[in-house]
C-alpha cells in the first residue's frame, strides 16, 4: 500500500478522534456549564488540533517514506 493511502487512513482515523474528544469534551463534560461563545472557542481550538495534527501525520508519513530503505521492485 503506498504511503498516501496509509496517511488517508490515519487521517480519517486523527478526525475520528478529535471529533469524538470534542463532543465528549463540549457536550458531555461541559453539558450547561458553558456559554455558546465559549462553546465555540473550544470546537475552534479543536480544529486547530486537528488542522496541525493534520499537517504533522502527513509529514510523518511522507519522511517515513524518504527514509526507508528501498526495494528493489521487478519491472
Amino acid at each position: 500500500m503506498s504511503w498516501w493511502k496509509k496517511a488517508l487512513i490515519a487521517s480519517v482515523i486523527w478526525l475520528v478522534a478529535v471529533v469524538a474528544a470534542g463532543y465528549v469534551h463540549t457536550d458531555v463534560i461541559l453539558a450547561g456549564r458553558v456559554t455558546q461563545a465559549e462553546d465555540e472557542a473550544i470546537s475552534e481550538m479543536y480544529g486547530f488540533a486537528f488542522g496541525f495534527g493534520l499537517v504533522v501525520l502527513w509529514g510523518i508519513a511522507f519522511l517515513i517514506t524518504l527514509l526507508a530503505p528501498r526495494r528493489d521492485r521487478a519491472a
